[in-house]
């Protein structure tokens, strides 16, 4: 074994000479001048004594050059990314650790703006390119690197040299909560009210000023000419007019929901709720608009709630809608009502033999809820919907479909043991079956396990 020491190597080597040496290392393998910065960095002595001993604050400025450092080792991966649209995982969460590093650096708040302003330039290059996958987190980025104006001025210069929506939107925050230019950000809002979040976001702003006025005025216009989501809005809206209990208002509201279709049964939904303890007619009449006005309803939902709230006279008008409705629409929901009213022979006939639709096939086939709540009543009927289950599962079936047959028919056992009181029959029955698929030994094996 050699005894030659690198450590005493090393130690007897000049300044100059341990210099030369890191420089040669540097040179032949890029990642040592990264393991060298962060020393360095690390090193409060060595970043110390480098800046004492240079009078002219020329330094070396080892937060920015570490900056590139990381970003370089990133920017490699997302380039790629977005030539690709994407890459493989492993890349991608390199990509982020160097990212997260470039976030803990700005953490310390010693990068100068020079280097910042180059940072942006470069990579908004990649950003600008909208196909890694990175965009957000190189946004978060920026923003955590802007401090003073000048630098949320810069942001504002690239995004706007992208006009996208998203940079338009974030233009407006940074004016708004970073710049704390109001006519800025008000010249910009103004000329972007698309969207009703678009809408909401000025209102927001004229509440955080304290003026109602011109926030209801904005709501007002957004309800009338937003595009896609208003909930936000409407909410304001209701809000506000149901506490000064303003009727006329909160109608005319509802009346511009049905008009757009945008949110009318939420509207609605929300009216009932103002109207239900003291004016029945008006909440009656919302209360039916939520039914027709819901696309995908949950008709037995609704029929018990109309049920309990509307008078005997007025539910015997809009029962019989209801029913046919869900009997042409919703199968199960049907069958609750039907349960619900106490018509079970129609239940049971419907799940013993269900409808089938243009292919034949059951519009609804798992029944099994309905069985479980008419076994008691009617054990023999349950007890052969049950087996027919059990049996469909068998020919050309699979361990897990064996499985699933004989939970089928541990529920026919259950029903010849407790309600009919009759174990031969099913002893009789289930020897009959296991001599039908004797040569399925998955099967038998399955009854064996459950010991039926």
């Amino acid at each position: 074994m050699s005894e030659f020491s690198i450590k005493d190597g090393l130690e007897g080597l000049s300044s100059n000479e341990l210099i030369k040496l890191i420089m040669n290392l540097i040179q032949r393998e890029g990642q040592v001048r990264l393991h060298v910065l962060e020393w360095l960095e690390q090193n409060c002595a060595t970043n110390k004594k480098a800046s004492n001993s240079n009078k002219k604050n020329k330094a070396p400025k080892i937060h920015d050059e570490l900056l590139f450092e990381y970003w370089h080792n990133a920017q490699r991966i997302i380039s790629e990314f977005n030539d690709y649209g994407g890459g493989p995982e492993e890349e991608e969460e390199e990509a982020y650790e160097w990212l997260e590093k470039i976030s803990d650096l700005i953490t310390e708040n010693k990068i100068t703006p020079e280097a910042k302003y180059r940072f942006m330039d470069e990579a908004f290059i990649e950003y600008d390119a909208g196909n890694s996958g990175f965009d957000d987190g190189l946004m978060d980025l920026f923003f955590e690197l802007c401090k003073e104006n000048d630098e949320w001025e810069f942001l504002v210069q690239k995004l706007n040299s992208g006009r996208s929506d998203w940079g338009k939107k974030l233009v407006m925050e940074i004016y708004r909560d970073h710049l704390k230019d109001d006519s800025r950000y008000l010249e910009e809002r103004l000329n972007n009210l698309q969207y009703g979040m678009d809408y909401w976001d000025l209102v927001q702003y004229y509440t955080g000023k304290g003026n109602e006025e011109l926030a209801l005025e904005i709501a007002h216009r957004g309800i009338k000419h937003g595009k896609g989501r208003l909930t936000e809005l409407y909410d304001y809206l209701i809000d506000h007019y149901s506490q000064l209990r303003d009727k006329d208002r909160l109608e005319s509201i509802a009346e511009t929901a049905m008009q757009r279709e945008n949110d009318e049964s939420y509207v609605l939904e929300r009216l009932f709720t103002f109207y239900k303890d003291d004016d029945y007619e008006k909440a009656k009449e919302k209360l039916i608009l939520v039914y027709k006005t819901t696309d995908h309803k949950k008709y037995f939902e609704e029929y018990e709630r109309m049920k309990n709230y509307l008078s005997e006279s007025d539910w015997e008008k809009i029962e019989p809608e209801i029913v046919k409705e869900a009997q042409n629409k919703n199968l199960h929901d049907y069958l609750s009502i039907c349960f619900y009213k106490g018509m079970k022979e129609i239940v049971l006939k419907t799940i013993m033999s269900p409808p089938v639709n243009q292919w034949g096939y059951a519009g609804f086939s798992d029944f099994d809820l309905f069985a479980q709540k008419l076994e008691k009543e009617y054990p023999k009927e349950i007890l052969e919907y049950y087996y027919e289950k059990a049996y469909r599962r068998i020919p050309n079936g699979n361990r897990n479909t064996y499985q699933e047959a004989v939970a089928y028919l541990g529920k026919v056992k259950a029903i010849y043991l407790t309600h009919l009181k009759d174990k031969d029959s099913w002893t009789h029955r289930l020897n009959k079956l296991l001599t039908e698929f004797k040569k399925r030994p998955a099967f038998i094996d399955e009854v064996k396990k459950r010991k039926l």
